[in-house]
């Protein structure tokens, strides 16, 4: 639920922190003089070593390069080669086993699996690899995609809990006769505090840290958005904003004048959601008004919603002769709810080789809530319907943590949520009966639980400031986005690792949802 990337991050981090101190420790106290060494040489030799798969090989090179360019006050060739390192490392910051680490992990994740089923898992195309520096490498998640391809593992999991995760917190909302004014009811309040505690000895002594916090958007379905607080205030270099299409607060904090073992930046906000039940006749419809702003927006190709003649083929072949576009994106719905089952991916690896969510999803049949949504966007707008990938946090008790799912827009009705993902939590139930479970999925097409907190109505959408290169992962901002440019580490992953944000929900005061 493209809770991958910042669960592992957080785990990743004390790996992090001695790869950090010992690449500072490169930097600042190599002797080694590279004056007679060509620094453009020394790059376009990362590139070869890039474009060649050995990306280990690339981020020696990288760094090299780094050093001549520092010591030639090439600044702009060194920021260059500052960022095809960082590439290079999110390449492989996921995909970290090697066969033999692989073939012991799904061993002692699944001791009852015979040989010969763990052995398939290693397989290509039966899990997520990559080649680098002439070796096959597992992406971390390879034990968790194993049961997640596999009902019989995922319901003996449930069973061993004696929870079906998802469906026991949901299904009672769902069911329960609310009262609503229109498609939106049942409210849910929260109160959030979001915070970024990045370790002062991984910063330089001086420059400036440009930090963008995350906040909620307003939303027929999210409202009453208060901003409590915002730390340091002195250094906030723009007014909050909380409409549009994405959510944040931006700093410039100089590095001077931070002093403390940490460099602390936080935000503490409140707001309502709603639930989501819409009443859609397909009959009552009107055409798509083509020339408008909106719709040519949403109907377009981006970098992670991307329209392939391959998507464009398979979407017309899900929906056949139907031409309503509700009933062609309940089509696409249930057909990658039936196809494709729930897997974690490696985002670092895509982002930093510039693959579509979508593609991915497409070309391997994994995908997360993120990828699922954006594959089915990317169907959805190949047959000329509006859609988009909205996320920010799932807040189901128990249950928190990153979350994305996908809307389609109908004239009258506006947008129309989708939530593939929390639907297929469904397969995971040991004890249900199959109406149940199908009542749980329906629901999902069309409605939404009042348990979201919306940060960004789409994907691709850049901050603002745009950091332009100083950043990799521009998909998403569930987490906040950290720049450093008088700095040769990579500050964006450092300061993924060090963000913690916590809920409550107010009308309540009882739930209590602390992520790492």
């Amino acid at each position: 639920m493209l809770t991958t990337l910042i669960f592992l991050l957080s785990s990743y981090c004390y790996m992090m922190k001695l790869s950090v101190i010992t690449a500072l420790l490169l930097i600042i106290s190599c002797s080694i003089s590279y004056a007679d060494i060509n620094g453009d040489e020394l790059f376009k030799s990362g590139l070869d070593a890039f474009n060649n798969h050995n990306f280990e090989k690339s981020i020696d090179f990288f760094n090299q390069s780094i050093i001549v360019y520092d010591e030639e006050k090439n600044l702009e060739a060194a920021r260059n080669a500052h960022h095809m390192k960082n590439r290079a490392t999110w390449m492989l910051v996921e995909m970290v086993y090697n066969i033999t680490q692989a073939r012991e992990v799904l061993r002692s994740s699944y001791p009852n699996l015979s040989e010969e089923e763990r052995e398939r898992y290693l397989l290509p195309g039966e899990s997520i690899q990559m080649i680098s520096d002439g070796q096959v490498r597992f992406f971390i998640g390879i034990a968790n995609n194993a049961a997640y391809h596999n009902i019989s593992i995922l319901k003996e999991i449930s069973r061993s809990k004696g929870q079906s995760e998802g469906f026991d917190e949901l299904y009672p909302v769902i069911t329960a006769d609310s009262r609503f004014n229109g498609p939106y009811g049942n409210p849910k309040t929260f109160q959030a505090n979001n915070t970024l505690s990045i370790p002062r000895e991984y910063l330089p002594d001086l420059g400036t840290l440009q930090v963008w916090l995350p906040l909620p958007i307003e939303l027929e379905s999210q409202k009453d958005i208060s901003v409590n607080y915002l730390e340091p205030a002195e250094y906030v270099k723009s007014e909050p904003i909380t409409n549009g299409d994405h959510g944040q607060v931006y700093f410039e904090i100089p590095l001077s004048e931070m002093n403390g073992p940490f460099l602390n930046v936080s935000a503490g906000y409140q707001f309502t959601v709603f639930e989501r039940r819409h009443k859609v006749d397909p009959e009552r419809i009107s055409p798509y008004d083509k020339s408008t702003k909106f719709y040519p927006q949403y109907t377009r190709s981006q970098p992670n919603i991307k329209i392939t003649p391959e998507i464009s083929d398979l979407a017309k072949e899900i929906v056949g002769d139907e031409m309503n576009p509700y009933r062609m994106a309940e089509k696409i719905y249930w057909y990658i709810l039936d196809t494709y089952p729930y897997s974690t991916v490696p985002h670092t690896y895509l982002a930093a080789a510039k693959i579509p969510e979508s593609n991915f999803m497409y070309e391997t049949g994994y995908g997360d809530c993120g990828t699922q949504s954006m594959f089915f966007c990317a169907l959805c707008r190949s047959l000329g319907i509006p859609a988009r990938s909205a996320g920010g946090y799932q807040l189901i008790p128990g249950l928190a943590g990153p979350h994305f799912w996908a809307e389609f827009y109908l004239p009258e009705y506006g947008w129309i949520p989708v939530d593939i993902t929390i639907a297929g939590s469904a397969d995971s139930a040991f004890d249900k009966p199959v109406e149940d479970l199908e009542r749980y999925k329906a629901y999902f097409f069309g409605n939404m639980d009042p348990y979201r907190y919306t940060i960004q109505n789409d994907v691709d959408i850049p901050v603002s400031p745009d950091p332009e290169n100083d950043i990799i992962f521009t998909m998403v901002h569930q987490a906040p986005v950290v720049v450093c440019k008088e700095s040769w580490e990579d500050v964006e992953l450092i300061g993924m690792g060090y963000r913690t944000i916590t809920f409550s929900e107010v009308s309540t005061l009882k739930n209590a949802l602390n992520l790492l």
